[in-house]
């Protein structure tokens, strides 16, 4: 006795199924969308745009770690700020190009937000202490 004897479970058919689209009869074939989501597509635009705020608030973190980072430097004892002063932008976040996802954010927006001349300027600032927004501007 098998158990689908006793369970009377159904045998699945050998065929793929295809789902109706929208409530619509008929079947699409695999591979075959109804609009091309390269840049149209809704689920690729909140895509992009959720990556947009993510990287803003990674810029922005990544900031605010230097930012300290400077600002702890002048109490530090000669030689430890000084090995802080070289290394004032470790860890902070990864480049992601190469990414495929990111590189498609990268490809809509026009350009690489963590790549910008007006970004490296601004934490080189930060890190000399020179920008207006950094704690112990001089």
């Amino acid at each position: 006795m098998q158990n689908n004897d006793v369970f009377k479970v159904q045998k699945f058919p050998a065929e793929e199924i295809h789902l109706p689209i929208d409530g619509k009869e008929g079947s699409m074939p695999p591979g075959e969308y109804i609009e091309d989501c390269m840049y149209s597509c809704s689920t690729i635009n909140d895509f992009i745009k959720l990556t947009d705020d993510m990287m803003k608030d990674i810029l922005l973190l990544e900031e605010e770690l230097v930012r300290w980072r400077q600002a702890l430097i002048k109490y530090l004892p000669e030689r430890w700020a000084e090995g802080l002063r070289q290394d004032i932008f470790n860890n902070t976040a990864r480049c992601y190009a190469g990414d495929p996802a990111y590189d498609l954010y990268v490809q809509a927006k026009g350009y690489d937000p963590q790549q910008s001349e007006e970004h490296t300027e601004f934490m080189h600032r930060l890190a000399n202490g020179t920008d207006e927004s950094s704690i112990t501007y001089l």
